[in-house]
């Protein structure tokens, strides 16, 4: 690890949050300042990239770190923390040689053409999970989901749904269930078939009921092959935006030359998509087009009279995969996209879109007990100008009117998704914590702060760990115990 000491005035970067955290820890978190709400009990998982280099060499992208999962389990008074890699092939294999063994998302095996010719990219398990039917499953939309035990995260192995997911499919890290029926709703990327242009474009989609069952799949033809990495879920539907940011020719990357990642573009005279599909049938019932743009991530869906509202971090461009393919280049800056709320009329085809919150921001999340049914309250990280905004320093909470409370971390410190956790005894949408996992870049380790969801101003805990955790990017919150304290 080679980092920087940094003068007495000099605010630290975030790139300090992107070194590899080798070590896999157990313990029970005692550095703890404030005091922990007794009322704060279950699991907060977390998954994300763990390392950025193996045996000192970089990977070449950001989305090709080695997934690792981090629990923090919260049970009478006390805190249990975990941290474990998946052991997929890329990472066993990596770890033994110590070198780049696979392809990814934005990274060639050293060796030139004859290394990566005909050779797919490796699923590094990285990018979230989820915990339904009984499964615990990492999850990153390059490949299957990976099951692990929630108990200890050791990993169970890769996981189809008894084969329902065929070789070719893919499945999305972003799922959802369904609170009515309580099924989990994903798809993936695929081909219909082939033509004369090649290569038919599709989406897969998914349901798995209660029990962990796949049921239902169906398949929804498309014109191009987007860049479509989540999707929003109101009570009777599923939405993707297909965006401008597509997959140009992959003929280069078949054969070896270049990465996925070189071949993702933003074309502004491709305009964005909507599609409406539902839930029901899994089969399309409506598509709206507007502007050109792009939906990274999504808060939430609901329906209202005729209409169907969607909350979406709107991007113009994808300039950010400059940054993501370099790291560690102190000019790099980590930029989220701009809250927009769209409003489509599944009577007339008309829609509307409205500005919903004036910073840059990300990962948006909310009560998932209200997910398709209208809720007031969104929370987001955001990129505010404090000296030190090269990554994501501040919160928000955001209400329906668009009014919010904005709390930016010290400059030096860096956030994360902030992910509410309902109390014990919630009684409203906004009863419960929002926890977001922060990196101290003065002295090199990270911590977890507790606020009340109702007031976001300060802090009402910092759980400290003795060492950083790499930046990550997607968690959740279940009221069950799966680590003993």
């Amino acid at each position: 690890m080679s980092l920087s000491l940094k003068g007495v005035n000099e605010i630290p970067s975030c790139h300090g949050g992107l070194e590899n955290l080798d070590e896999e820890y157990n313990y029970d978190m005692t550095e703890i300042e404030g005091d922990l709400p007794q009322n704060l009990r279950g699991t907060f998982f977390r998954n994300g990239p763990g390392r950025q280099k193996i045996g000192g060499k970089k990977y070449g992208h950001w989305f090709d770190g080695d997934g690792m999962l981090c629990a923090y389990s919260f049970n009478n008074g006390k805190v249990s923390f975990m941290n474990r890699y998946v052991r997929t092939p890329k990472y066993i294999k990596e770890t033994e040689f110590q070198k780049i063994c696979f392809r990814g998302f934005g990274t060639q095996i050293p060796g030139g053409l004859s290394s990566n010719f005909m050779k797919m990219p490796a699923n590094p398990a990285n990018t979230s999970s989820v915990y339904h039917g009984g499964k615990f499953l990492a999850l990153n939309e390059g490949g299957k989901p990976w099951e692990l035990d929630p108990h200890n995260l050791e990993t169970v192995g890769e996981f189809t749904y008894g084969g329902e997911l065929e070789p070719s499919m893919v499945f999305s890290a972003h799922g959802k269930v369904h609170p009515k029926s309580g099924d989990y709703i994903n798809f993936g990327a695929g081909v219909s078939g082939f033509g004369i242009r090649g290569p038919k474009p599709c989406l897969n989609i998914y349901r798995v009921n209660q029990e962990g069952e796949m049921t239902q799949k169906s398949k929804v033809t498309l014109d191009n092959f987007p860049f479509c990495h989540d999707f929003a879920l109101s009570d009777r539907h599923a939405i993707f935006f297909l965006g401008s940011i597509v997959f140009g020719n992959m003929l280069p990357v078949v054969v070896g030359t270049r990465t996925i990642s070189d071949q993702v573009i933003f074309d502004p005279q491709i305009p964005m998509q909507i599609l409406v599909v539902d839930l029901e049938t899994l089969a399309e019932v409506k598509r709206f087009e507007t502007d050109p743009g792009a939906i990274i991530h999504f808060g939430n869906s609901y329906e209202k009279g005729n209409e169907i509202v969607i909350d979406g971090m709107f991007q113009d461009s994808f300039v950010a995969n400059e940054t993501l393919k370099d790291v560690f280049n102190p000019d790099g800056r980590f930029g989220g996209g701009w809250y927009k709320r769209y409003f489509l009329d599944m009577e007339s085809g008309a829609m509307r879109v409205e500005d919903v919150f004036s910073h840059e921001c990300e990962f948006p999340t909310f009560n998932s007990a209200f997910s398709g049914m209208e809720n007031s309250i969104t929370y987001v990280a955001c990129s505010i100008e404090n000296g030190a905004n090269s990554f994501f320093n501040g919160i928000a909470r955001v209400f329906g009117d668009g009014s919010s409370d904005v709390v930016s971390l010290p400059p030096g410190y860096y956030g994360s998704e902030p992910m509410f956790a309902a109390s014990s005894d919630s009684r409203g949408e906004g009863d419960g914590y929002l926890l977001v996992v922060v990196y101290n870049g003065f002295e090199h380790r990270s911590e977890l702060r507790i606020f009340k969801a109702e007031n976001i101003e300060a802090p009402v805990c910092i759980l400290k760990h003795p060492h950083h955790l790499p930046h990550q990017f997607h968690g959740f919150f279940t009221p069950e115990i799966f680590l003993a304290a």
